[in-house]
């Protein structure tokens, strides 16, 4: 709301307002042994989001983003509600949010692709072993939906002032009848808890969604537990997936360092009762000042994904590795980014989706 443009018809009623977007262009490694399998070159909208955020009273606030991407060469894309809920704010400590929401889970939730030190983020190029980066939502079932988002309605309390955080959500789930069978109706529940050290003197993560990177405007330090559960009625098995993360940040003179840690782990997520986990971790120094026009900084992260298989099959394993070089034009309003996407399978992932590969990827942003 701080960077956005603002409709005010008094103190207690107003809408915030803005639009994003994310342009990149990729030179894509070939991927599999497949004869018409080359290298390509590919340029596309990522995101292009309008929002609206704000309130009707004190009382009642909405927030509202519409989200389209563009990836084939007619032009033609994919229009979206990314989020739209009605959240009551009773008291910092009871907030009743209803509607479509990011999951209430880990920092793969709830982390702002618009925040990320790494645009190609968590998931990315691990096809086998995507549930893991994922969650039990509706967005994994209904397409052109977000793994990370579901309907529902959730609570969240900021207690202390935010030094211990706690969200709270029953939601429609992967196993609806909207998106499966109308005999395997049933509900997911969600949950995380997470911790500031306030009395150190670092802030807490206050907002909806949770940032890669503050820039070096405040110091942070989160740790994060979330588990997500639901039951597929129809063979009678149970989704169960829990997290632990953790956010360090903090800057010293002109130098802000940042470092990322989280493991997921995830049992009997599809019909064969195989799990899954991962763990990653990533980090960015930022020298705080501008050289040339925006303020430099350079991002790493490990990405490591494994899929088990219930029937005794080997695991089919994903290393990812990843290096990157931000430049700050505006903070996160206008930024580069521009890196590498090493992907490393072992033989039994190789068997399943392909071979090793590298990606280029430039990414541009913009946000008003």
């Amino acid at each position: 709301p701080s960077q956005a443009a603002m409709f005010k018809v008094d103190e207690d009623t107003f809408a915030n307002f803005g639009f994003q977007m994310q342009v990149w262009g990729q030179h894509l490694g070939k991927q599999t042994n497949a004869a018409n399998d080359k290298d390509r070159t590919n340029f596309s909208i990522n995101n292009a989001k309008v929002y609206f955020s704000g309130q009707v009273n004190k009382l009642v606030h909405f927030h509202t983003e519409l989200d389209a991407s563009i990836t084939s060469k007619d032009a033609s894309g994919t229009m979206k509600i990314g989020d739209a809920h009605i959240r009551f704010h009773f008291a910092d400590e009871f907030q009743l949010l209803a509607g479509y929401q990011r999951l209430p889970f880990g920092r793969t939730t709830l982390s702002s692709s618009y925040s990320a030190i790494i645009p190609t983020m968590y998931g990315y190029a691990a096809a086998a072993n995507a549930p893991v980066f994922g969650a039990a939502t509706i967005g994994a079932a209904g397409a052109g939906a977000s793994s990370s988002r579901d309907a529902g309605v959730a609570i969240k309390s900021d207690i202390a002032d935010g030094m211990l955080i706690v969200r709270a959500g029953i939601f429609d789930g992967k196993f609806d009848q909207r998106t499966t069978t109308s005999t395997n109706e049933s509900l997911a529940f969600a949950f995380r808890v997470q911790f500031t050290p306030t009395m150190l003197g670092y802030k807490p993560e206050k907002g909806y969604s949770l940032s890669d990177t503050y820039l070096g405007r405040q110091n942070v330090l989160t740790i994060g537990f979330g588990y997500n559960t639901q039951k597929n009625k129809l063979d009678q098995h149970t989704w169960k997936q829990w997290t632990v993360d953790a956010q360090w940040e903090q800057k010293f003179g002109d130098i802000v360092p940042n470092i990322q840690l989280g493991y997921i782990d995830l049992k009997d997520y599809n019909d064969a009762r195989d799990d899954a986990r991962a763990f990653w971790a990533q980090g960015q120094l930022l020298y705080d000042q501008v050289v040339g026009v925006g303020k430099p900084a350079l991002a790493l992260g490990w990405f490591y994904s494994e899929n088990k298989p219930a029937n005794g099959d080997p695991k089919a394993k994903v290393n990812r590795y990843a290096v990157y070089f931000n430049y700050y034009i505006k903070g996160q309003n206008a930024k580069i980014q521009l890196g590498l996407d090493s992907v490393q399978r072992n033989n039994a992932d190789k068997r399943r989706n392909g071979k090793n590969y590298t990606d280029l990827t430039l990414a541009l942003q913009t946000i008003f």
